[in-house]
């Protein structure tokens, strides 16, 4: 198999080229984009792209370097239950159409749109059949979607995003979706063993009521299991608690959006907040804490991708 030749737009701390380094694919990583000058550290301190471009919407389409494959997580803000769900209104809501046209333009063997799970119900569901219908009219590929559960392939997260995937007809032997598998890793096993500042387990006179009232309500049965519980709300009946797994990690401004662990009675560090996006021990944080918590929280989950990657190129090849 010859390397994969790979472009990534709105990938963050690429999480699709973490995921082909995982499952030892060959591959050259010929683009990413973004415009956000502290993932561009991240990503030129971690991997080697030949082209880095930072605006999306003005660079050169028509001479595009080549892709068998493309990955794009374009910006779910605007689809977001947690913001104003303006869709196609705002500026960063089009840049799905940028990432139409690249598909249009390159037309690689393969491509994988990831978003927010309310994109497939934003404005009663007509967004996404939008999408949808411009994807089908590009007529050369096979359209598939899903929403995947990052928690039931193989990382203790539940985070529900929506994948979007197309396989040239050409190439298209026979696409089925990877299935779920038994989750066998929990909270407690992505806890790492390195020194801890005791800054990571501070809490506010606000934060620790919140504590002290979960357990009062019967929301948390006991504080030496392994709760993961959001603190950084304003009442109690915000903090969504889960045993052994964690909730979908946020992005928010990094330090406002950190979750806590009751059994080890602290906050997850970076390092943990990678390890619950699949990402492996080489990754260099080249970063502050708060904005490496703020791209872990855009990233995609690396486990998902390889699961699906796995099931394209088998289809494929």
């Amino acid at each position: 198999m010859e390397p994969l030749k790979i472009g990534t737009d709105c990938s963050g701390i690429e999480a699709p080229i973490q995921a082909l380094e995982l499952l030892n694919i060959p591959y050259k990583h010929i683009f990413s984009c973004d415009n956000d000058k502290h993932v561009i550290k991240n990503i030129e301190g971690n991997y080697k792209p030949e082209l880095l471009y930072e605006d999306i919407f003005n660079r050169d389409y028509e001479n595009m370097p080549y892709i068998d494959g493309y990955i794009a997580g374009f910006p779910c803000q605007t689809f977001s239950t947690l913001g104003k769900m303006k869709g196609f209104e705002e500026k960063n809501g089009t840049i799905f159409f940028c990432c139409y046209k690249t598909i249009k333009v390159i037309e690689p063997k393969f491509f994988i749109l990831e978003n927010v799970k309310a994109l497939v119900t934003h404005n009663k569901g007509k967004t996404f059949e939008n999408i949808l219908h411009e994807l089908h009219k590009l007529e050369k590929y096979n359209i598939y979607w899903k929403v995947f559960n990052t928690c039931e392939y193989g990382i203790p997260q539940k985070r529900e995003r929506v994948y979007i995937i197309g396989i040239k007809k050409e190439y298209d032997k026979k696409f089925e979706f990877p299935k779920p598998i038994k989750l066998k890793v929990f909270v407690n096993d992505i806890i790492t063993n390195d020194p801890v500042d005791n800054k990571f387990g501070y809490l506010t006179e606000h934060k620790s009521k919140l504590l002290n009232e979960l357990v009062d309500n019967n929301k948390i049965d006991k504080l030496d299991k392994h709760w993961s519980v959001n603190l950084n709300v304003s009442h109690q009946k915000m903090c969504y608690p889960k045993l052994d797994i964690c909730p979908c990690l946020l992005a928010g401004n990094g330090g406002d959006c950190i979750f806590y662990l009751t059994s080890i009675k602290r906050r997850y560090t970076p390092r943990e907040y990678l390890n619950l996006q699949g990402f492996g021990p080489d990754f260099k944080q080249c970063v502050s804490n708060s904005k490496m918590y703020k791209q872990v929280g855009n990233s995609m989950s690396v486990n998902v991708l390889c699961f699906i990657y796995k099931s394209i190129l088998e289809s494929i090849y």
